[in-house]
């Protein structure tokens, strides 16, 4: 019976050695993650904000209204590198379609 108290304390251990080394890696990603999210809020932002300041009858409208659905659905859902991307690529065309130059682009 004590040979399961000395196989329970080595996998604790060997847990508690572990852990670390995984947690530090998913926070690593999870940076990188919410880095690109933020620059695909950025540029989010500025283009309802350009779309705010843009006519009803400026002829890129259309296109940058649907660029912004599309950067929004793009942000549905669990997140990864892809969404964000996606997400900061859309908003980054709907600017472009009103003519404004993307933040640090």
């Amino acid at each position: 019976m004590t040979w399961l108290l000395w196989i329970g304390g080595a996998v604790v251990l060997i847990g508690a050695a572990v852990a670390p080394a995984l947690v530090a890696r998913r926070r690593t990603v999870d940076a990188a993650v919410q880095n690109d999210l933020g620059r695909a809020r950025d540029l989010m932002s500025r283009l309802d904000f350009e779309l705010d300041r843009a006519r009803s009858d400026h002829p890129g409208r259309a296109e940058a209204e649907r660029c912004q659905l599309l950067a929004g659905a793009a942000l549905a859902g669990d997140l990864d590198h892809g969404d964000a991307g996606r997400a900061a690529s859309w908003a980054s065309a709907g600017l472009d379609a009103l003519g404004v130059r993307p933040p640090g682009g």
